[in-house]
């Protein structure tokens, strides 16, 4: 699968998903755990992707998602 029907895929299987640095219990940057305790306040269940393992949805989700930056 195209790294693209990946990102669209997943997106489309969650009601919910944060792209972010880091994971939900160690986010990496001050955005992601500003992110991370809102949803977590809400108590709404969410899915996460740690763009920082996958550097190809890194540099394919911008041009998906028609958002320049994470």
């Amino acid at each position: 699968m195209k790294i693209e029907e990946e990102i669209k895929q997943q997106i489309k299987d969650n009601n919910i998903l944060l792209y972010m640095k880091g994971t939900p219990d160690a986010p990496e940057c001050g955005f992601s755990q500003t992110v991370v305790q809102a949803l977590n306040a809400c108590g709404q269940p969410y899915s996460f992707v740690n763009i920082l393992v996958n550097l190809e949805t890194r540099r394919v989700l911008p041009s998906v998602s028609d958002w320049p930056t994470f």
